[in-house]
């Protein structure tokens, strides 16, 4: 008990929520069975290399597990259904798609991988609580943990049994929409989650009760199996006499502060007793882009190319999908050693050169610049002139960022600018663009772009407002700006998005080692627009 109430004391925000964690059944498998119904009765197995990687459920009533040998598994179960996995195009899609899903429930979605989420459906539930319908129903959906019965008075209670019906209907959605079914875990924070969802599989759902946090949490038979705590983190408690979960939770928190300093060790105690307040933190975007490749063997420098120009235009082909431009190439590898086959990896990174990040992705000339910038960060890697025995080849593209997007872009204030097709052409009325500043716009620039780093404004360029100005200034704007629109704007806003806008066009003849090295601007000059904390530019930003 002493333990429970710990639990729902505390921050009130942090005591109310209500988490789900949804982990889809056999993902690879679902969508390989989804792709091809007919292998739906089938044993069927994931491989990539010589490993299975994931198999259905037919397939494990035979004998077959994932992380299985190929041979192995074939030994068990001759009748054995075998895809490849190698290409992860399908199962990223059907991972977004999920997400996507999820969020037309609830804006805070945090992924884990492809196949897994967590989803606050805090809000939900208290909408559903304040439905007079919903009669303070305590009937829970699915399974309770170690077969709890609900209180129907207590608060808590009843915030989670109504959690675990919001559960039902997500994982109902999912499954009519995408055709995949998963496990869920409801409890009262991300930690508790996520150890309750793999109670009962697959299909299935389970709610935890607060009286039963610590039953849950000392089940567990070694520390590692706490979500948060590593492989590395598990070997130096194990080292410490502390492998299991009660051991963690008496230890004296001076021996863990001393062994892996304050924050880690408070941390890790905290996370042994059911305790986290981490936040469901909406995971957006990828920060990254990588494609990775493992094989045996590979050793020479032909092979190494030909494996990271196929890497590199697999990754192309998905940033063009991704709308963004990427800013900095990275590459990994793996070099075998007999000791350590799995975990020594090396990686350099540089930056992508603005010319190229902005082209066309997939061209031959990016190609050919970006093979040329992996091969420099290979031989820094690797002595070519030397043998050398190479596991793993891994591409990355990350500081992505939003390309310049026309002005039709709704995170542009150019949007909103943008003429709508007219029966007749505009009549350039000079006594209506009377605000408008004596000076050409750069076409290619929208507002929320801000100047590469490294890089500065136009320093020729010299702002002169004035209230009224020649009206002949129009013929320099762009043919995609509504004139009517931007002259009914107030003036002062039609002077500083004149002048940021222009400040946003590059001369690339003024960069220097100095600009690129410590982001400043000669005396005199102009910093980027965007940069300026009194910008109006940074009202039109993407969050």
């Amino acid at each position: 008990m002493r333990f429970s109430a710990s639990i729902a004391s505390g921050c009130p925000s942090l005591a109310r929520r209500v988490i789900l964690h949804l982990d889809m059944d056999c993902f690879y498998a679902q969508v390989e069975m989804i792709r091809n119904p007919e292998l739906r009765e089938k044993p069927l197995g994931v491989q990539q290399k010589t490993l299975m990687v994931t198999c259905n459920y037919v397939a494990r009533k035979l004998g077959v597990n994932k992380c299985m040998s190929i041979r192995e598994a074939r030994e068990k179960c001759p009748q054995l259904v075998l895809v490849s996995g190698e290409d992860l195009t399908h199962y990223r899609e059907m991972s977004y798609k999920v997400t996507g899903l999820l969020e037309e429930f609830s804006p805070r979605v945090e992924r884990l991988g492809f196949d897994e989420n967590f989803i606050d459906i805090t809000e939900l539930v208290e909408k559903r609580l304040r439905d007079p319908q919903c009669g303070g129903a305590m009937e829970a959906s699915g399974h309770v943990y170690n077969q709890q019965v609900p209180d129907a008075s207590d608060w808590t209670h009843q915030r989670l049994i109504v959690g675990s019906q919001v559960a039902a209907d997500i994982r109902a959605a999912v499954y009519s929409q995408l055709g995949l079914t998963g496990c869920a875990g409801v409890a009262s924070n991300k930690l508790l989650s996520k150890l309750v969802s793999g109670t009962f599989k697959p299909n299935q759902q389970t709610v935890l009760l607060p009286e039963s946090c610590s039953c849950l949490i000392n089940s567990l038979n070694h520390v590692h199996r706490i979500p948060g705590i590593g492989y590395k983190t598990a070997q130096r408690l194990e080292a410490l006499g502390l492998g299991s979960v009660s051991a963690l939770q008496s230890c004296p928190i001076t021996v863990l502060e001393k062994e892996l300093g304050a924050a880690v060790a408070h941390r890790i105690q905290m996370l042994s007793r059911g305790e986290d307040d981490s936040l469901v933190t909406p995971t957006g975007p990828p920060q990254s882009l990588s494609e990775e490749d493992s094989f045996k063997k590979c050793c020479t420098v032909s092979d190494v190319s030909a494996k990271l120009e196929e890497l590199l235009r697999l990754l192309l082909s998905r940033l063009s999908a991704d709308g963004r431009s990427a800013h900095t190439l990275r590459l990994t590898i793996r070099q075998f050693t007999p000791t350590n086959k799995y975990f020594n990896r090396e990686s350099r990174q540089c930056p992508i050169p603005v010319k190229v990040a902005q082209s066309r992705s997939g061209s031959a000339a990016v190609v050919s610049a970006l093979m040329e910038l992996l091969m420099k960060l290979f031989e820094k890697m690797i002595d070519v002139k030397m043998p050398f025995h190479l596991t793993l080849l891994n591409v990355c593209f990350s500081n992505l960022k939003a390309s310049r997007s026309s002005a039709s872009s709704r995170c542009s204030i150019g949007f909103y600018l943008t003429q709508k097709k007219l029966s007749k052409p505009l009549r350039k009325d000079s006594e209506s663009l009377r605000s408008v500043s004596d000076t050409a716009m750069a076409p290619s620039c929208t507002p929320h772009t801000a100047c590469p780093q490294g890089t500065e404004p136009n320093v020729g360029f010299a702002m002169d407002c004035k209230e009224s100005v020649d009206g002949d200034a129009v013929s320099s704007l762009p043919k995609s700006v509504d004139v009517n629109v931007f002259s009914q704007l107030p003036v002062e806003l039609q002077k500083e998005l004149m002048s940021e806008w222009k400040n946003q066009k590059i001369t690339p003849k003024i960069q220097t080692k100095k600009f690129q090295d410590k982001g400043k601007t000669s005396k005199g000059q102009r910093s980027s627009a965007a940069s300026h904390p009194n910008s109006l530019l940074k009202y039109f930003k993407p969050n």
